[in-house]
């Protein structure tokens, strides 16, 4: 493995938060959503660069939030109407080779570890595309009309998660053959061409601040992440 970028999506406009401000500038512990990854990205260590897709109406108070975090190598970029296409507009902006490797995250989920990292890059590296991923622990049921018509084996269903590896060689493969729909994330857009992703289980608390009251969990929970992150 050459390199390792990163890739933080934080373009969100707050619409299902039904709050005026987008959820990336939202504060869990004194810091915003976004904050809390771009943190983590760089005690990790290991990125070669690390690129904001933002979004496009919040550029300069991007801008003004990282310039403290942010080095030479990194870039703030435009996002664009979909997260899938956000995804690729950040991916444009790397200049990844044959054996690079580059990470993806969500800025609404602030807990994740740096061990997580290294777990996603390396088998991003053996695998092709990793994920993180929560194992379901409730009775899963297939529903139509609000009525069961089956029942899932929860041992083999998963919450896929970020942050996402994708191995260049494959993406360039994803690159040439790109479908008519949109993926939702890296994950699915690797299974649309039959190739699958390896799970790296997740911590409990790698929550994603999407709708009202999630703001209010996450915060509750800064202090359990705290301590799990420092033993």
């Amino acid at each position: 493995m050459n390199n390792i970028y990163g890739v933080i999506l934080a373009g969100g406009s707050g619409t299902r938060m039904k709050n005026q401000i987008p959820k990336q500038f939202m504060k869990i512990g004194g810091i915003t959503l976004l904050e809390h990854s771009v943190k983590k990205f760089k005690s990790w260590g290991f990125f070669k660069s690390i690129i904001i897709v933002s979004n496009p109406d919040y550029i300069f108070e991007t801008e003004k939030l990282l310039i403290k975090y942010l080095e030479a190598n990194d870039r703030i970029i435009e996002g664009g109407e979909t997260r899938h296409v956000s995804s690729l507009n950040g991916i444009s902006a790397i200049p990844y080779d044959e054996n690079d490797v580059i990470i993806i995250h969500d800025s609404a989920r602030p807990y994740f570890l740096n061990q997580e990292l290294h777990e996603i890059a390396n088998s991003a590296l053996m695998y092709g595309v990793s994920s993180i991923a929560e194992n379901v622990t409730d009775t899963v049921v297939q529903s139509t009309n609000s009525k069961v018509e089956n029942i899932l084996n929860r041992d083999s269903i998963y919450l896929i998660k970020t942050p996402q590896g994708i191995h260049s060689s494959v993406l360039k493969n994803l690159l040439k053959n790109q479908s008519n729909t949109l993926p939702t994330d890296l994950c699915s857009w690797a299974k649309s061409i039959g190739i699958e992703s390896y799970l790296v289980h997740s911590n409990p608390f790698n929550i994603k601040v999407t709708k009202e009251g999630d703001l209010e969990i996450a915060e509750k929970y800064l202090d359990l992440f705290n301590k799990l992150e420092t033993n």
